[in-house]
């Protein structure tokens, strides 16, 4: 299979895990895309960038609105439905209506420093006399790149250990490993606990 928004590669797998030759690479690939997956879910995200896709939100407040990350400003559209007609007739601009938190969010690595994404939409009370409506269902319409604009390292460290647990698992097949004069080992039936450590700081509750 091929591997989709995966966080690793084949190759970077098969270098980890001192593999030649491609006679794994389906089940490689497989537990590639299990252990990604995986981490999707525990963590309530992504940590891949989408194409431009529209979200439409209901505000429950006038002044901000919490979205799921959003990677970059770029091609970012805001419009809000004043009339309560289903026509998003308002684009707001950003800087002068609206920013974005964390403020110290970005597209790329700075020195170094993985950059999150940003995850609200803030009105500039102070500026704008433009207000999010919770009075109206889905008033907001938000155009954008989502998710992550690069994979975090510490995910992609998760994803090498939790993609060898499962490749691993199909030469236990019944959760143990070992004989009668080797003594039997019992494989938890859990995310790897190390991964686990590694992307604990990640974990969000999903919208």
């Amino acid at each position: 299979m091929a591997i989709v928004n995966g966080y690793i590669t084949l190759a970077e797998l098969k270098t980890y895990l001192g593999i030649s030759g491609s006679g794994q690479d389906a089940n490689l690939e497989n537990a590639i895309e299990g252990a990604s997956r995986e981490i999707d879910a525990i963590c309530g995200r992504f940590f891949f960038q989408t194409s431009s896709e529209v979200k439409y939100f209901t505000p429950i407040s006038r002044t901000y609105l919490e979205i799921p990350d959003l990677s970059s400003v770029s091609g970012l559209e805001v419009k809000i439905d004043t009339t309560d007609n289903g026509t998003h007739d308002t684009t707001l601009t950003i800087d002068t209506d609206f920013y974005l938190k964390p403020l110290d969010a970005g597209e790329n690595e700075v020195e170094g420093v993985e950059r999150q994404p940003y995850t609200h939409i803030f009105i500039l009370d102070s500026r704008s006399s433009e207000r999010f409506d919770p009075d109206i269902v889905k008033s907001v319409k938000v155009t954008g790149l989502w998710g992550f604009s690069g994979k975090p390292n510490a995910i992609k460290q998760a994803t090498f250990i939790q993609s060898a647990r499962l490749f691993k698992r199909k030469d236990a097949p019944f959760s143990s490993y070992g004989g009668q004069n080797t003594g039997t080992v019992n494989l938890e039936r859990m995310f790897d606990p190390d991964a686990m450590e590694l992307i604990k700081g990640y974990r969000k509750n999903s919208l």
